[in-house]
């Protein structure tokens, strides 16, 4: 049994798209040590994560995950016991702005920071999910 955490939060000032690599290159080494999976998106000055694996595990994570200064206004969205991980290979895939195609985002109603009152943590999963493999497709 896996849990699956999904959660977004507004950059803090000055955050880039490098600054997500950067943030990339350390979650692979630890979530490879934790077998944590899951997928990062940077759009609009907003973060949106997906990440899952062992319970504990998670929890610790997203305990450093939401008292990290490179974001604010973290808000957990969903967080589910699931059978078997979406991201399975991906210690943390990384997906920006420019990297995810702009008919991915219609399809979805796309909003910057993706409002609460019209985006669950389904819908967040789905779209990640879209927004990595279109990448992959891509490739």
């Amino acid at each position: 049994m896996f849990e699956r955490l999904v959660y977004v939060s507004r950059a803090a000032p000055g955050i880039t798209a490098r600054d997500c690599y950067d943030i990339i290159r350390v979650a692979h080494n630890r979530n490879s040590q934790f077998g944590l999976t899951g997928a990062l998106l940077f759009l609009d000055g907003y973060f949106i994560q997906v990440l899952e694996g062992d319970r504990f595990r998670m929890r610790e994570r997203f305990q450093v995950i939401a008292a990290d200064r490179r974001h604010t206004d973290v808000d957990l969205r969903q967080t589910v016991a699931c059978d078997e991980t979406l991201f399975t290979g991906e210690w943390m895939a990384l997906r920006s702005d420019a990297e995810v195609d702009p008919a991915v985002k219609a399809r979805f109603g796309y909003r910057p920071g993706l409002p609460a009152d019209a985006f669950g943590g389904e819908q967040i999963v789905a779209f990640v999910q879209a927004c990595c493999q279109q990448h992959a497709a891509a490739a």
